[in-house]
């Protein structure tokens, strides 16, 4: 396997958010004590408007995403038809896969852990957690070469 640099920090995490979500409700429905919760605040910086509840696996930085998801598959998956059950009353269900992407690191996702959140039933997205580039230019990065040479064998 190809040596890199991985993502640091990631993290899964079930997230449930909705305008008229009551956290407390949700850590009392699903018997689950969360990692995060916050009721509705206009000046929030992430989803404004909106409460938010979140239960989060923590790997390390050489782990990849595998045994986060791995941990919280195990974490949910007995509460997982009253989780179905506040995605059907209308509130933002998914898991959230995320890290801290350094300049060139990568991250992977095994075939087995996608196996296991597609059990789920849930929405994935993935949030990523960046250092501002030193210069301008850096944010064109992740373009191809112009001559084509990426394609290359």
């Amino acid at each position: 396997m190809e040596l890199f640099a991985t993502w640091g920090a990631p993290q899964a995490a079930l997230l449930i958010t909705g305008r008229d979500l009551v956290p407390g409700e949700i850590t009392q429905e699903l018997g689950l004590t969360p990692a995060f919760s916050r009721e509705a605040t206009a000046g929030a910086t992430f989803r404004p408007g909106e409460s938010c509840w979140a239960v989060l696996v923590t790997g390390e930085a050489d782990q990849g995403f595998d045994t986060p998801i791995e941990k919280l598959v195990e974490l949910i998956s007995p509460a997982l038809e009253a989780i179905r059950g506040v995605q059907r009353r209308g509130h933002d269900v998914r898991i959230d896969l995320s890290g801290h992407v350094r300049r060139g690191s990568r991250t992977y996702l095994s075939p087995r852990a996608l196996s296991s959140l597609a059990q789920l039933e849930l929405p994935v997205s993935l949030t990523t957690d960046a250092d501002p580039p030193t210069r301008s230019e850096d944010l064109l990065d992740w373009l191809p070469a112009p001559d084509g040479s990426h394609r290359a064998t």
